[in-house]
């Protein structure tokens, strides 16, 4: 799975002229690799990963609990 390979290829280089969903689904990736990083890091439990999960809309839950697979892989974690 490629990094970015949940937003289409052809997105302009300018994050700000993204649509609104892109830009919802880069800040879940951000958010879920800093999540791992700081599992990883040892400075927060599994729990907290389940309490962001529980407070997103369920519309991206399944998206962010894909990225967080991504990134737990991608930090051998």
């Amino acid at each position: 799975m490629s990094r970015r390979s949940y937003l289409p290829d052809d997105l302009p280089h300018n994050r700000a002229l993204w649509p609104e969903e892109y830009r919802e689904l880069e800040q879940l990736d951000l958010l879920a690799s800093r999540l791992i990083r700081q599992l990883k890091n040892q400075k927060i439990h599994r729990t907290r990963v389940l309490v962001e999960i529980e407070k997103l809309p369920e519309v991206h839950r399944e998206f962010f609990r894909d990225r967080l697979n991504y990134w737990r892989e991608v930090m051998k974690l």
